[in-house]
């Protein structure tokens, strides 16, 4: 999520929010690993999260949109 998060940057999130947005930072769980991306675009139960750095991103460009149920967080 560089440059708006450095690498190993503490961050706090929220489990309790609901009808994510387009340009929420959220904490997805993919693969059993948690990782921190944005909201792109949000399409009925999916959502399309990039990373900040396009260039070095592994994001839904590269696994594809995401369920709801996969968001752990807001990052707040």
């Amino acid at each position: 999520m560089s440059p708006t998060l450095n690498p190993g940057q503490d961050v706090l999130s929220i489990n309790w929010f609901v009808n994510p947005k387009i340009g929420d930072i959220v904490v997805i769980k993919k693969s059993g690993i948690e990782v921190v991306k944005r909201i792109e675009k949000v399409d009925g139960k999916k959502v399309f999260v990039v990373g900040d750095n396009n260039d070095e991103s592994t994001d839904s460009r590269d696994f594809g949109p995401v369920n709801m149920d996969q968001i752990v967080g807001k990052v707040i």
